[in-house]
């Protein structure tokens, strides 16, 4: 790669922590393709120039590489526990229940949330819902709040008939009712300042964000989110970013199948409180805490204040017991605990998966690779196998191979 170009991506990832190996090729070479025809610019070297001493212009070529991928109700399980979530705040008077939606893309999502706890009897003056993003574009089409066919890929399509009304082109018009209730702002994930401009919230959905990030801006985002929950608040990640905080000082939610994390609240924090994990976040993000004399990973202490979970009243699923046992150190236990399942009822991509981390983070890279090479044999669009043969790729100087893992996720992130 020329060094103009490599100029191009260095800048895009101190601006926005972009990973630019995150996309293909072509978007990238795409986007620089016109802004630099808009410029009236043929050289990269200039259009290099003009980038590092113009914040518009790095406004513009954002515009360019961010591109939108959501619709209503992405996913169901995190708008169920929400509902859930907001009934407990309001038996027990914390109002107004606050929810942030970073990024927001285009509303859909920040929309959906006021829809889901309108549809539960929630009171529209019992929560607050804000959306956040850096593409202007994207603010100003959810401000807009119109929507054609594409924005609309759940299966069940009932709240479109309550909430929207159509025009004479066939488009979506939200109804004020919910457009009212969500305040849009643009700002950048990666900035700790204007973080701590937000305030706190009890539920944040900051889902498949992470994964287009660089490891630096990764470990800034998890401390930036971790200082805008209230303590017991909840995040909802992506499908294939939850092996990222694994290790952190977020809790797993207890209830399986969501992708939420907890900011630990009072009786669940350790005796160092919170500030001491999160100086940690500077350094590499572990997979999940390695063994005590392993000092080729650092991680952040076990979040419980115990050797077991919370008692959640639920049946707990073997392979989330064996998640907690690995978040909380106990590594041979879990690897073993692994391969019993994997003996009793055969190969299964999500057992190898887990597998496959644990070995990681005893140091075992290669046998990692392996396992999470059987995972994608088993099924190959398992993306958090896929995330995290990137991220192995990466640190064995593979970076083509690295490419080709993380363009494969998100192949599969963006057809739902």
């Amino acid at each position: 790669m020329d060094p103009a170009r490599q100029h191009i991506i260095d800048l895009l990832e101190q601006r926005i922590g972009l990973n630019v190996e995150s996309l293909s090729s072509s978007t990238f070479e795409r986007a620089i393709a016109r802004r630099m025809e808009a410029q009236g610019l043929d050289d990269t070297n200039a259009y290099a120039l003009l980038l590092a001493g113009s914040d518009d212009e790095m406004d513009r070529l954002t515009e360019e590489v961010v591109i939108p991928e959501t619709w209503f109700f992405r996913h169901q399980e995190p708008f169920d526990l929400l509902v859930d979530l907001a009934r407990t705040a309001a038996k027990r008077q914390r109002l107004p229940f606050r929810v942030l939606s970073l990024p927001c893309s285009t509303g859909e999502e920040p929309y959906s949330v006021v829809m889901a706890l309108l549809l539960a009897g929630i009171l529209p003056d019992h929560f607050e819902v804000q959306g956040i993003d850096i593409s202007e574009q994207a603010l100003e089409i959810a401000r807009q709040a119109i929507y054609r066919d594409n924005a609309f890929r759940s299966r069940d399509l009932a709240f479109r008939e309550v909430f929207f009304r159509t025009n004479e082109a066939g488009e979506y018009i939200l109804r004020d009712i919910v457009r009212s209730r969500v305040r849009f702002q643009r700002g950048n994930i990666v900035d700790a300042d204007f973080i701590g401009t937000l305030g706190l919230f009890d539920v944040i959905f900051c889902r498949n964000i992470l994964i287009y990030l660089s490891r630096e801006a990764q470990q800034k985002v998890l401390v930036n989110l971790y200082h805008l929950l209230v303590p017991g608040g909840t995040l909802f990640t992506g499908h294939a970013e939850a092996n990222l905080f694994l290790g952190s000082p977020f809790i797993r939610s207890a209830r399986a199948g969501s992708f939420a994390f907890c900011r630990p609240g009072p009786g669940q924090d350790r005796g160092t409180g919170a500030a001491a994990p999160l100086q940690a976040a500077s350094r590499t993000l572990p997979a999940v805490a390695r063994q005590p004399g392993q000092t080729s990973r650092q991680h952040w202490p076990s979040p419980w204040p115990g050797s077991s979970p919370p008692e959640t009243g639920q049946e707990e699923d073997p392979f989330d017991r064996v998640l907690h046992l690995a978040d909380t150190g106990r590594l041979a236990e879990a690897a073993a605990s692994c391969e019993h399942h994997l003996k009793k009822d055969g190969p299964s991509a999500r057992w190898y998966y887990l597998l496959g981390l644990i070995r990681d983070s005893q140091g075992q890279a290669e046998e990692a690779v392996r396992l999470l090479r059987k995972a994608l044999y088993l099924d190959p669009r398992h993306q958090e196998s896929l995330v995290m043969l990137a991220l192995l790729a990466e640190q064995a100087g593979e970076h083509d191979r690295a490419r080709n893992y993380r363009r494969r996720a998100r192949r599969i992130l963006e057809r739902g």
